[in-house]
């Protein structure tokens, strides 16, 4: 479907200061309350409590929503997207949504990417929705070639208080690609993993464990399978609600290819939503219709190898039900590998677990390193960034606090490995810590990093004792205290 013919409005805000952040959205919202239009923001802390505050009392009318939960990943985002639309306009005498929401970019290029076929994909995706969306861009912290991919994104922009028809808008297909292949048969799937038939949504849940289960043995990685389980669950959904009586699952496995079947049966077709998904989290998506049905077919490539398998099995245990808790043969089973290629990757399950620290999912203060780099600020300013940031983290659905303490709360043996794994990442996150102070122009910048440092541990803790980012806002607020510049005394 053309833009042009779209219900959807899905516009983009352009801006480089809080005031035209406020100047756009703030009458945007009023609006929407004024015409009773459910209205719902999806901003990080910070961006929604400056609305919060120019809004007054009518901020207690507008839904807020933590962006770091609805933008887990592009499919989750559409997932999430389609609940809130779905029970909006079950509501009677709603008309229109409105939204405003700031997308995470990611921290490499192929995230970035990923997030920009997402904005494209929306488009296709919601096309037949009664929704208005306003992204934000800020350009204080987003590069140019993010500031240009937007704009060939969105067919309406809102730049310098000006809003209009974006005559740089790119169709989706021509930005996105990943086409749908259309086939008359789809060729042989592989060797059969499992196949499950549902026949109501009661049933979905159960698709999705299935799902997971296939293509955990089937060595994709953790953020492959949640994606892949949740796009056969909307393409079935998509069938189950078109006037389908059913939907056909089957995942199979072709040498590294891996491939996810879903077949409807008597439906017009796939609908958008589970389609977008499925060209956002596959390497391909092909489509064949006969024998009563339509059959979408997503193939992933690159499955993980024995020793990986092993390491995200563990991954995934380690923060449900604890080091000591998880045995090494429900590793194995998670994994789907034997016993002696276990154990040929691994002789000793202290072998496993300093492997698992090393994992990007367990080095946290990576992700968090690298968008403090991304930020124009000052020195002293990403000494605060860094505790929004660590609020952002903690308000995640999937938080559990940092793998290293962890670990090492499990551990009481001084020798163990682990305990100089965790010595080394705390030494880590301190002299980055002292570095920044010391561009700042901080005395005592080694003390100041080991305060700072405590702090964040702390506020870690707290936050997977309380499951609250609050301890975040409270440990930014001690270290201004520990940043300020000494009072002189009165003369």
């Amino acid at each position: 479907m053309s833009a042009t013919q779209s219900r959807l409005v899905h516009e983009a805000l352009v801006y480089s200061s809080d005031d035209e952040f406020l100047e756009r959205l703030v009458p945007f919202l009023q609006d929407g309350l004024a015409a009773s239009d459910p209205t719902t923001v999806v901003l990080t802390p910070n961006k929604s409590a400056l609305l919060r505050e120019a809004l007054g009392q009518d901020a207690q009318r507008v839904s807020f929503a933590e962006a770091s939960a609805t933008y887990r990943s592009p499919a989750a985002a559409f997932a999430a997207y389609r609940r809130h639309l779905e029970t909006e306009l079950s509501r009677p005498d709603v008309e229109l949504v409105r939204v405003i929401g700031e997308i995470p970019l990611g921290l490499t290029s192929e995230e970035y990417a990923e997030w920009m076929r997402y904005e494209s994909m929306f488009n296709r995706g919601f096309a037949d929705y009664p929704l208005w969306v306003v992204c934000g861009y800020d350009t204080r912290a987003r590069p140019e070639q993010i500031v240009g991919d937007a704009l060939h994104t969105h067919p309406i922009v809102s730049v310098s208080g000006n809003r209009d028809t974006n005559s740089g808008y790119i169709e989706t297909d021509e930005f996105v690609g990943r086409p749908v292949r259309r086939e008359q048969e789809l060729a042989h799937g592989g060797d059969p993993l499992s196949r499950l038939t549902v026949n109501t949504e009661r049933d979905l849940d159960q698709l999705g464990r299935v799902v997971a289960a296939a293509a955990r043995a089937a060595g994709l990685g953790p953020s492959v399978v949640d994606d892949v389980t949740l796009g056969a669950v909307e393409l079935a959904r998509d069938a189950l609600r078109d006037g389908g009586r059913e939907a056909r699952i089957e995942v199979a496995r072709e040498g590294a290819r891996w491939h996810c079947d879903v077949t409807d049966r008597d439906s017009t077709g796939p609908g958008e939503i589970g389609l977008s998904i499925a060209r956002l989290i596959s390497a391909r998506v092909e489509l064949a219709s006969g024998g009563g049905g339509h059959t979408v077919r997503m193939t992933f490539m690159g499955a993980a190898g024995a020793r990986q398998r092993i390491i995200d099995a563990a991954s995934e245990l380690f923060y449900q039900n604890g080091i000591r808790a998880t045995g090494i043969a429900t590793i194995i089973s998670h994994a789907g590998v034997a016993r002696a290629t276990f154990f040929h990757h691994f002789p000793a399950k202290s072998d496993l677990v300093v492997a698992w620290l090393q994992q990007p999912a367990s080095r946290w203060f990576d992700r968090i390193r690298t968008e403090l780099d991304a930020k124009n600020q000052s020195p002293a300013n990403r000494l605060f960034s860094f505790f929004d940031l660590l609020g952002e983290w903690f308000a995640q659905d999937d938080f559990r606090g940092c793998a290293f303490q962890n670990a090492a709360a499990e551990t009481p043996e001084a020798a163990h490995a682990l305990r100089q794994a965790t010595h080394d990442y705390t030494l880590e996150i301190q002299q980055y810590l002292r570095r920044t102070a010391a561009d700042a122009g901080l005395s005592n910048s080694a003390r100041i990093a080991e305060q700072l440092n405590l702090l964040a541990q702390g506020a870690i803790a707290t936050a997977v004792a309380t499951r609250s980012p609050e301890a975040a806002r409270i440990a930014r607020a001690a270290a201004r205290r520990i940043l300020a510049p000494p009072k002189r005394p009165s003369a």
